[in-house]
């Protein structure tokens, strides 16, 4: 064979070979191309739409089914029974979002109604759909009308399986006021030294009672897991103290208060550590994740508690009776968020924006004729303030909740309609307490008291 010939099978030789290489590089590329494409679509990410996603469509569970009616002190902040009684994951018991076993994590919390979360989003930045509202309002010469939803006492995951798919379905967002008695099992209550109380008092009962069928272990585990998917949403987690001591507060100094809180923060962020857990809980919050709190039945000395707050790096408070058109002021540098009194529809009175003062002045009734006029009254009253405000001077309108299903859940069913209403009408931008807080330190004061005036273009 000669020089030639050997030379011309070689050449074929080495082109037929990098051809099979070019072939094997785009079947590499493509399979590669459709993996990420599976993965997309299985796990979505958050980025560009900043709206957390998940993986199956929010359900109509009703928060009546989750808590036990709870009338005690004006608060109570008590959860009931969850009923799903999973086990923890023995592996990873926060799904806080740290790999394949956040995924795994957050895939279990599903069960529970709780939207599957893959990355963190501050608490502090309205949702795309407020963020749109806020513009729209500004752009036609007048401040965004603010609606601010929080829950007292919410420790409990199936109440989250129900609030957080709703605010995740209308670009909302909650802040939840977290009672620490509810981080500490009954073994371990005189870890809390409640001021000039006995160490372990609780005006909540025990830990123990919110368990139900689960164990008091695996209910703190499942309570982190629901703080961590509420956090990574966007939504606030804030201090509704420890024990809810009410009216003993009010003698409360400084000091009493700095230590309420300080054991407050240990028991969100050193749930192993205080309890003694043999699996850890790894949980996404940190210090920096408490902006501000609401003390129990509204009680305390303010500028006491105010000097504490300040001292601890607190931006806000929500513990104050206030007028309905009002726009917040700050005090002593806290922004002070109080509850209006509202005109309550069915009564010539009026009455504090909270479930439990509508359900004290209505009082308990099992009737069902009785039930769906107390929810229609209740909704009515809420709509009515927001469009007294909508139509006025746009001052912020907060309602305040708590983790219970006080007759029968009607007055979760209530705030529920008002949210699918108000969060779907123009310039209305539903956030959290963080949220509002850091958009009005961005105003002028004299911005400020020119919309308190009303001194602006009418809707």
């Amino acid at each position: 064979m000669s020089t030639r010939t050997r030379s011309s099978q070689y050449t074929r030789h080495r082109q037929r070979a990098a051809a099979r290489r070019r072939r094997v590089v785009l079947l590499l590329v493509v399979a590669t191309a459709l993996c990420i494409v599976g993965v997309a679509l299985a796990y979505p990410q958050l980025k560009g739409s900043e709206t957390p996603t998940a993986a199956a469509p929010a359900g109509d569970k009703q928060a009546g089914n989750a808590a036990g009616d709870n009338a005690a002190n004006g608060g109570g902040g008590g959860g009931g029974a969850n009923s799903d009684g999973a086990a923890a994951d023995a592996g990873d018991g926060d799904g806080n979002g740290d790999g394949d076993g956040a995924a795994a994590a957050a895939a279990a919390m599903s069960a529970n109604g709780l939207p599957v979360v893959t990355e963190e989003w501050p608490d502090w930045k309205p949702t795309p759909q407020a963020q749109a509202a806020i513009d729209l309002a500004i752009a036609n010469g007048r401040p965004p009308q603010f609606l601010i939803s929080s829950f007292d006492g919410a420790a409990d995951i199936d109440m989250y399986g129900t609030w957080l798919p709703l605010a995740q379905e209308l670009g909302a967002r909650f802040t939840f006021f977290v009672s620490g008695i509810y981080l500490l099992l009954p073994e371990n209550a005189t870890a809390y030294q409640p001021p000039h109380k006995p160490a372990g008092f609780s005006n909540l009962g025990g830990y123990a009672e919110l368990a139900g069928s689960k164990s008091a272990e695996q209910n703190l585990y499942d309570n982190f897991r629901a703080f961590d998917v509420a956090r990574m949403m966007g939504n606030e987690i804030g201090s509704h103290y420890v024990s809810h001591i009410c009216d003993e507060s009010n003698t409360w100094t400084a000091e009493d208060w700095v230590s309420e809180q300080s054991q407050w923060e240990r028991l969100m962020l050193s749930p192993t550590e205080v309890n003694g857990l043999k699996t850890p809980i790894t949980s996404v919050l940190t210090k920096d994740d408490f902006h501000g709190g609401r003390t129990p039945c509204l009680m305390g000395d303010k500028p006491a508690l105010y000097t504490a707050m300040r001292q601890l790096g607190y931006e806000y408070d929500a513990s104050q009776e206030g007028i309905l058109g009002q726009w917040p002021t700050k005090q002593q540098g806290l922004w002070n968020f109080s509850l209006p009194s509202i005109p309550r529809v069915g009564s010539k009175y009026a009455t504090l924006a909270m479930d439990y003062n509508f359900y004290f002045n209505h009082g308990k009734t099992d009737d069902p004729a009785r039930l769906k006029t107390l929810e229609n009254w209740t909704y009515r009253s809420y709509m009515g303030a927001l469009n007294g405000l909508y139509t006025s001077n746009r001052a912020p309108l907060s309602i305040g909740s708590h983790f219970a299903t006080w007759n029968h859940g009607v007055y979760n069913r209530a705030l529920e309609r008002m949210l699918r209403k108000a969060c779907t009408k123009p310039e209305v931008a539903c956030v959290d307490y963080i949220t509002l807080a850091r958009w009005l330190d961005q105003q002028s004061p004299a911005q400020l008291a020119k919309w308190n005036a009303g001194n602006f273009k009418q809707s």
